[in-house]
């Protein structure tokens, strides 16, 4: 074989390998936006907190505030173990995970607040819980973009 015919076969696999690997990255992001999916969608689905805006005793706030940020908490746990790797969904699913563990911890914060009595101080927790729930939709927007 001649020298250039080695080289044109070299380029040639060399490409091929390149295609293939764009193509499996792909495939890989698809295979993950459809885990991921399913992950969300199955957390949505279980055991969703009851609405801490049924009751007026702040004990019962408390108590379906916390329950709510466990639902939270669990969720960034799943999303943690999920590896993610795609280039462009990973990002997008360690900020969904971050946003779950604020919401919990926001949560948490009402309940110990609301635990002290201390009302005003559970309200403006419960303000940063609606700033921290308000930031998913764009998130979602842009990992649906992602992952039609």
């Amino acid at each position: 074989m001649s020298s250039n015919a080695r080289q044109l076969r070299c380029s040639f696999v060399a490409c091929a390998l390149a295609c293939a690997s764009a193509g499996c990255g792909k495939f890989q992001q698809a295979r993950e936006c459809g885990t991921f999916v399913k992950t969300v969608n199955s957390w949505l689905g279980s055991s969703a907190p009851a609405d801490a805006g049924v009751s007026n005793d702040p004990k019962q706030i408390a108590v379906e505030a916390r329950h709510t940020a466990d639902h939270y908490a669990e969720l960034s746990r799943t999303l943690g173990g999920l590896h993610i790797q795609a280039e462009e969904l990973a990002p997008r699913v360690k900020r969904y995970e971050a946003i779950a563990d604020d919401a919990a911890r926001t949560l948490r914060e009402v309940a110990d607040a609301l635990d002290h009595g201390d009302l005003e101080q559970a309200r403006k927790k419960r303000v940063d819980f609606d700033t921290v729930a308000r930031l998913e939709a764009p998130l979602v927007k842009e990992i649906n973009g992602i992952c039609r």
